[in-house]
């Protein structure tokens, strides 16, 4: 500002000293600085999440621990793993009900409990964002997607089993859906915007890349979360608009509320998750091995 001073540290506090002449245009300057910074910076809005807790993700979970002790651990050799197995010379010659029934099988109790502990966290993360119908679809979907993708880059020779391919789907999942959310506020660096993304792999990194995992089937995973979560973002986008269009319009005609509406969603997507993991599996004991 143009004004001679000197600055003291009293211990407890400090002190600007100005010449008698200046102190009116200095405490006017200091004025003006503590009002132009008030509320700044502005503190970010705590996200609302649209659903409420529940138990659905750790039940899910818990029955994955029990298919474990029907199939037993890999090392039986069971007609389950020949099967279900993601092969991915077989994925590749057709049979992509392998992408969905090797999300459901694990080489032993170590896997399946560190899977169903992870996979609890996170996929209760997913179903605050989107619902207990929506969620597991979502995370279903980008589980298989991965292990399809996992398949197409080893081409042949490569076996994969284990949920945490999905399990890295919900991380995916959460950082798209976090971007959704982070675009709607303006002025923030694209540092900021990138970070779930960052976050994601940092995940990947203390969580996916241990000596015996599969690390790809694990990169997959989350980059399929984030297509699939990207993809569920913006068709949610378009039905909330497409349901606030209809609420709008004059006609008169009767119209389900958002609720039923969304109600209806969650059990469909719920009974198509269910579809798809039963209907691979009966697909997968119906071809010939």
């Amino acid at each position: 500002m143009g004004v001679a001073h000197a600055v003291r540290d009293l211990g407890t506090s400090w002190v600007i000293l100005v010449s008698q002449e200046d102190h009116p245009r200095a405490a006017e300057a200091i004025r003006l600085y503590e009002v132009e910074n008030r509320n700044w910076p502005p503190r970010r809005q705590r996200e609302l999440l649209p659903h409420a807790r529940s138990l659905v993700a750790p039940l899910l979970m818990l029955l994955l621990v029990l298919f474990f002790s029907i199939t037993g651990p890999a090392s039986r050799s069971s007609e389950w793993f020949a099967r279900g197995t993601a092969s991915s010379d077989r994925i590749l010659h057709g049979e992509l009900w392998r992408a969905v029934t090797a999300l459901t099988l694990h080489a032993d109790t170590l896997h399946v409990l560190g899977n169903a502990l992870t996979g609890s966290i996170f996929l209760s993360a997913v179903n605050r964002r989107l619902g207990d119908g929506r969620g597991p679809l979502v995370v279903l979907l980008a589980g298989a997607l991965g292990n399809w993708m996992n398949a197409v880059w080893h081409r042949s020779g490569h076996l994969s089993i284990g949920a945490s391919t999905a399990v890295f789907g919900a991380v995916g999942v959460l950082a798209a859906t976090q971007l959704a959310l982070d675009r709607r506020e303006e002025g923030r660096p694209w540092l900021e915007r990138v970070a779930p993304v960052v976050g994601g792999l940092a995940l990947l990194g203390m969580l996916g890349a241990s000596p015996h995992s599969d690390l790809l089937a694990h990169l997959f995973g989350l980059g399929a979360g984030l297509v699939v979560g990207i993809a569920a973002t913006l068709l949610m986008a378009f039905s909330r608009r497409r349901t606030a269009s209809v609420a709008s319009s004059s006609d008169g005609a009767a119209i389900a509320t958002p609720a039923a509406g969304s109600r209806v969603t969650q059990i469909a997507s719920a009974l198509a998750a269910l579809v798809i993991v039963l209907g691979s599996w009966a697909l997968a004991f119906r071809v010939p091995l």
